[in-house]
């Protein structure tokens, strides 16, 4: 490399110094000469450092009218005082000596404008080389600035200069006429003729936002229960909250890994639906929430009782968690046999060994004893777990004669020990005595104080020797919930969901050895079952037997108690392979003879199955791969014993039926459907639950997950527009996918132009018409300039980098660029309203570069499912949020304004607050507007500030900018100091805590001196709806309003902002179910308004609505 430096470092830079004389010669020769290359050729061009002057002689008499010949140059010259240092007189008379004409002076300056670039791109290659040894610089920084560099070349092209009008009323005319004929339009069709009429196409460097609310509808309710990868369990909600988790999904191989949400989702309140399967699982999910079925992914309102949907059959699902085998029994037999609403503990049970075995694991609990009743054999045997007084006794005294004993090596007389434990002298008598025993405070004191171990002191623990009004046992049922719960509120604490897997299995072992039984019916029928009055506690037993791969079906049933009866749920195990995984894994303890009597069973009974079976539908995808080949010849060569009748169609296959077909027709597909982590469960019911809160998660590639041990899917406008583009124009599209993989980006599109089910597409299940179709499809799109990038995570710099690319691939040329989606891009900024707003910045420059429109796709607010109308607005896009109208808004002039009042107004100037310093300083306002109705919340805060605003609107407090819905009461927020002296920190604070509380954010010097005082909130109450307003704030992004530092609306850069509605997604018996609404909410240069189109769902596809 360094040679490489050397070798070009002797050579002369590029110029041609004959024509640098010619083009001098020629102006001071010809009169018309300037006027033809003072628009083509620049000073800077020049490489002969005198030429240069002389040409910039010539251009300042050319620019001020006056001529350009020998003459008037030289007279230039001499009154710049630089004649002499172009080599006089006699230079000017050698270039006009040799020049004969100027008749070539257009060539020579194209010529030595090459030279120009060639030496500029040597320049810049060395500034790219220094880029390259400055380590201080991030590396994107370094390829995007010599990027920007080297194509900053490329755009440097010469003025066309002065042109006759009539050329240009030409052009006009060719352009009018077109449009007159409807054969073109000003900017780029987007293949929707309504909204192409609306906006005269898009332009070319415009930015469009293209936005919808996530999924469209896809959610699920906030109490569905997700499993993660540590085991632990958490509701959807929680997730949301934690904006973390890793979880499982299913792949296109059927087989279940693990992967990690892109995007959180606060859907806000929605009907929703219960669905519940044969097994007894159920979900609660929006109507437009797709299920997996074998024909692939389809809506819940697409869906019926009777068909089978995907659930997992095993989630190998353990951690790695451990406890004491004694403490996994005693909660077992606590949880299934136990009484906790009494003051102690109970266990109720008549077999012996799971008595001994109870006794045996309580008793390992320092301080507590046993106690037995049966009611002289009237009730069944009760077992007490309380606290044993008389072994307190003795561990006292134990620990009374260690205590004297170590105190006299010490010679500590008691006063001298009173005093260094800060204790009374009466207190270290008494311990002396054995009467009572330190506190764990003062006994770790006195135990490094004497240099003695806990052990040296209490051989038991310090448990042992402490009296509690409740005992070990109880006080840890109560650490885990469990205490006070009757027997229809028992649940598995969470410390079991997180074990490792022998701690699970014995756990359930325990467990079932309560409520628990193993059997053999009369009919032959073997099961294993387990009944609960608790349905939480049911189907938590249900979860855990299915992280070993057993099918559990779930039942209600009714029990007698007393004289009445009593909802209870029972499950029942009844597959062979499942009850062979219990037996293996498992067992009951005291129950060993039932089991062994199934395993006999079992043994002596073929293997078969009418629950764990292929939906009858997959006879469809079989009869495809089969061909022409008869359904006899391929029974023979699957080996089944019956080749006459199969029973196509009619029955549904076992696994190992279809397995034997697909070895036999060597399909990968049919076989991985075979031996896959699915079960069919049956739906049985689908009820209306009324409103609630739901979410969703975006799942990168897969686009599904496992909540409530069913598979579910998460979350094509903007899609079918650039198809659109890259069809009419024949123009490049760079598409960038930073949610799906180029497969799944290229699947829809094909499944769009095809016009086949994305899903039977996904499946590999096509009939001969359908595989023709697909085959017309991919030749179509693959003749279409369109590229993807499905790199996750992309910065605006990344994606300017590949579109120059592509840009200078294709001769400068490009249609548009898409992005899916807005949300998901990188920037640089903690806040991340401001971040979009500079991401958003960035894409109207890159719009402008490239000149070629950038269509954003982007995730509206929640505030949309507030509403009664769910139609999307302006405001809608901006996360900042809204306060009402009755909201002061302090004027730098003094005066105190509504916010209604500013509507339309700007340039006016408010108070903001200074960030980088905590200052408050006058800011213009760039942009004033009213929001529509909203809810709205009051916030009230302890010197009796009052301020309403939106949930989503953010407030200053001691950590950053917090979104009101996200505030509680106790937290701080910035308002502006009434005296404008800086007070003292300790008058702002009143104590050392709440002077710590701002220590971590906050510098302490510069809160001092800052213009604010942090007022807590006390009060956060809903309002109901009214109109809403929001300010712009250029630079600062806040204002004050009502006395408190609020955020406000990030100025749109957008050129178009279009908006996606679909009103059957919240009205289900809407008429128009398949009609989407493309509302336009700005339009920089034209009209606003509603466009309505055709979706076809299946198809992920928009199309014109026929005119009426």
């Amino acid at each position: 490399m360094a040679e490489d430096f050397t070798s070009f470092s002797d050579a002369l830079p590029p110029q041609n110094l004959e024509a640098e004389e010619s083009i001098l010669g020629g102006i001071l020769l010809d009169p018309e000469a300037m006027g033809r290359v003072a628009d083509l050729l620049k000073p800077e061009a020049f490489y002969d450092s005198t030429h240069r002057i002389l040409y910039q002689g010539a251009l300042a008499l050319h620019r001020q009218g006056k001529p350009t010949d020998l003459m008037t140059v030289t007279s230039w010259l001499q009154d710049q005082g630089v004649l002499e240092k172009v080599g006089g007189t006699a230079k000017l008379a050698q270039l006009v000596d040799r020049t004969v004409s100027a008749v070539n002076i257009d060539r020579y300056a194209l010529l030595i404008m090459e030279k120009y670039v060639r030496r500029q791109l040597i320049g810049v290659s060395y500034e790219i080389a220094e880029l390259g040894y400055d380590t201080t610089l991030e590396l994107e920084q370094v390829l995007d600035r010599s990027e920007q560099k080297v194509f900053n070349l490329t755009q440097e092209r010469p003025q066309e200069g002065l042109v006759h009008i009539s050329e240009s009323l030409i052009e006009a005319f060719t352009t009018i006429e077109n449009q007159q004929d409807n054969t073109a339009m000003p900017g780029l069709s987007c293949g929707f003729y309504d909204l192409d009429a609306m906006t005269s196409g898009f332009q070319r460097s415009d930015l469009i936002i293209i936005a919808a609310r996530p999924s469209m509808g896809k959610c699920l309710s906030r109490d569905t229960e997700i499993v993660l990868a540590d085991g632990s369990i958490q509701t959807l909600e929680e997730i949301y909250h934690n904006q973390r988790a890793e979880l499982l999904t299913l792949g296109e191989d059927w087989r279940f890994h693990w992967t990690q949400p892109s995007v959180y989702v606060d859907d806000g309140v929605k009907p929703v639906f219960e669905v519940k399967t044969r097994t007894g699982r159920r979900i609660e999910t929006t109507l437009s929430h797709p299920f997996l079925t074998i024909q692939g992914w389809r809506s819940l309102q697409n869906l019926t009782v009777g068909e089978k949907i995907a659930v997992p059959r095993h989630l190998p699902v353990f951690g790695t968690g451990e406890i004491p085998v004694e403490q996994v029994k005693l909660l077992a037999y606590f949880i299934g046999d136990g009484c906790l609403t009494q003051a102690s503990p109970q266990f109720t049970n008549t077999n012996p060994t799971i008595q001994e075995d109870f006794k045996t694991a309580a008793l390992t609990f320092p301080g507590v004893k046993i106690r037995f009743s049966n009611s002289k054999g009237k009730r069944a045997a009760t077992f007490y777990v309380t606290s044993d007084l008389e072994k307190l006794k003795a561990e006292r005294q134990i620990f009374a004669e260690k205590f004297k004993f170590y105190l006299k090596q010490f010679n500590y007389s008691d006063c001298a020990l009173a005093q260094i434990l800060e204790v009374s002298p009466a207190l270290i008598a008494l311990w002396k005595q054995g009467k009572c025993a330190p506190n764990i405070e003062i006994f770790t004191k006195l135990c490094q104080l004497l240099n003695v171990s806990v052990e040296d002191l209490a051989p038991g623990g310090l448990a042992t020797i402490r009296w509690q009004s409740q005992n070990t046992v109880t006080l840890w049922l109560k650490s885990l919930d469990l205490l006070g719960k009757s027997a229809h509120n028992k649940n598995i604490p969470a410390v079991i969901f997180t074990l490792k897997k022998s701690q699970v299995a014995l756990f359930l072992n325990r467990l079932f050895a309560t409520d628990g039984w193993a059997t053999v019916l009369k009919s032959g029928q073997s099961q294993v079952g387990y009944a609960s009055v608790s349905e939480t506690l049911a189907r938590q037993v249900q979860h855990l037997l299915l992280r070993f791969g057993i099918i559990a079906r779930l039942k209600a049933r009714s029990v007698r108690y007393q004289d009445h009866r009593r909802p209870a749920w029972q499950l029942d195990i009844t597959d062979s392979d499942s009850l062979q995984i219990f037996m293996d894994q498992i067992g009951i303890l005291g129950k060993e003879a039932a089991l062994a009597k199934i395993a006999i069973a079992l043994s002596q009974r073929r293997k078969q199955t009418n629950c764990d079976l292929i939906p009858v539908e997959i006879w469809e995808a079989i009869t495809i791969a089969k061909g022409q080949e008869s359904w006899k010849s391929l029974a023979t060569r699957a080996e089944f014993q019956c080749t006459s009748n199969i029973h196509v169609g009619k029955r549904a296959p076992s696994r190992q039926r279809l397995l034997a077909l697909a070895t036999a027709l060597e399909d990968p597909e049919l076989r991985a459907i075979a031996t896959s982590d699915v079960y069919w469960d049956e739906i049985v019911a689908i009820t209306p639950q009324g409103n609630k809160q739901v979410y969703d998660l975006t799942i990168p590639n897969d686009h599904n997950f496992v909540a409530n041990d069913i598979c579910v899917h998460n979350t094509s406008f903007a899609l079918n527009v650039a198809s659109n583009i890259a069809k009419s124009h024949q123009l490049p599209v760079a598409i960038f996918s930073l949610e799906m993989s180029k497969e799944q980006l290229s699947q829809r599109l094909l499944a769009s132009e095809a016009g086949v089910e994305s899903n039977r597409i996904r499946s590999g299940h096509l009939t001969t018409m359908e595989m023709e179709k697909i085959a017309v499809a991919i030749g179509t799109l693959s003749e279409l300039p369109i590229y993807i990038d499905d790199s996750v995570s992309l910065t605006v710099m990344q994606m300017r980098s590949q579109v120059r690319r592509l840009q200078a691939e294709q001769k400068g040329k490009i249609g548009a660029v898409l992005i899916d989606y807005l949300q998901l891009m990188e920037g640089g900024s903690d806040n991340r309203v401001q971040e979009l707003s500079k991401i958003t910045r960035s894409l109207k420059g890159l719009a402008r570069e490239v000149n070629a429109p950038v269509l954003a796709l982007s995730q509206l607010s929640r505030g949309v499912e507030s509403r009664t109308n769910k139609r999307p607005m302006m405001s809608d896009l901006r996360e900042s949020g809204c306060l009402a109208g009755d909201t002061l808004i302090p004027m730098v002039t003094g005066e105190l304004v509504p916010i209604r009042e500013l509507v339309g107004r700007q340039g006016f100037q408010v108070w903001a607050l200074d960030e980088s310093n905590l200052k408050l300083v006058a800011a213009p306002v760039s942009h004033s507007f009213c929001t529509g109705v909203k809810p709205v919340f009051a916030l009230k805060t302890r010197l009796g500030r009052c301020i309403q605003a939106t949930a989503n609107h953010q407030f200053r407090t001691l950590t950053g900018w917090v979104r009101l819905d996200q505030l509680k009461v106790g937290d701080r927020l910035a308002i502006p100091c009434i005296s404008p002296q800086p007070k003292p920190i300790n008058q702002i604070r009143g104590d050392q805590g709440r002077i710590a509380m701002v220590l971590d954010p906050v510098p302490l010097k510069q809160l001092e001196a800052s213009d604010l005082y942090w007022d807590e909130i006390v009060e956060i109450m809903p309002c109901g709806e009214t109109d809403v307003y929001d300010l712009t704030v250029p630079q600062y992004h806040n204002f004050i309003a009502n006395n408190i530092v609020v955020h406000n609306s990030i100025e749109q850069d957008a050129d178009v902002i279009l908006m996606l509605y679909r009103d059957a997604y919240y009205n289900p018996d809407s008429p128009d179910r398949n009609v989407a609404e493309a509302i336009i909410v700005k339009h920089r240069n034209g009209p606003t308004g509603t466009v309505r189109l055709l979706f076809q769902p299946e198809l992920t596809k928009f199309e014109n609505l026929a005119r009426e």
